[in-house]
């Protein structure tokens, strides 16, 4: 099991090792594994946002419009957590 942070709230969760997404139980948001086209750190990220900031280079990565299951973006490979842009 992965102990990650959801996004939005902040709220660490254990989630299935294996999964490619997941629903917040405390903000229901939903999430999703991306990985950085930079760093290629994989990281937690909200299905809702357009646009991020990674979680370990900072650098402002923008989502596709529809984006498939990726091997490599599992729960069990998160390394960071992204964070919205712009930034509040």
């Amino acid at each position: 099991m992965a102990y990650l942070t959801c996004p939005w709230c902040l709220t660490p969760q254990l989630i299935a090792d294996e999964a490619a997404e997941y629903t917040c139980y405390t903000c229901a948001a939903e999430v999703r594994f991306f990985q950085c086209p930079n760093c290629t750190a994989v990281q937690s990220v909200s299905k809702r946002w357009r646009a991020f900031t990674c979680g370990r280079c900072n650098s402002k990565v923008d989502l596709p419009h529809r984006w498939g299951y990726d091997r490599q973006s599992t729960a069990i490979r998160v390394e960071a957590t992204g964070k919205s842009w712009p930034p509040l």
